[in-house]
């Protein structure tokens, strides 16, 4: 919601006025399928590295963690190069 109402412009027809219902659907499965491939990533990875620190001897809820803050890193690169990709902003 937020993100329409910052772009507006971008949405409306610039001779008639009008929202451009194509565009808004466009960018919101550009949105969608950057989000999903994103939160795969998350959860591959988060799984990922869970089990090789517990594999390390670390402690459970240590291993958790950890793997949840690298998780979130490569999520949050995941999503930028995503959204660059798919060329959400020109």
């Amino acid at each position: 919601m937020l993100f329409y109402k910052d772009n507006k412009s971008r949405y409306v027809h610039p001779l008639t006025g009008k929202k451009s219902s194509e565009n808004i659907k466009k960018d919101i499965k550009k949105l969608f399928g950057t989000f999903s491939i994103s939160e795969v990533i998350f959860v591959i990875t988060k799984l990922f590295f869970h089990y090789t620190l517990l594999q390390l001897f670390v402690q459970p809820y240590q291993a958790l963690t950890i793997a949840e803050l690298i998780a979130w890193g490569v999520f949050l690169i995941s999503i930028n190069i995503g959204i660059k990709v798919v060329e959400l902003f020109k």
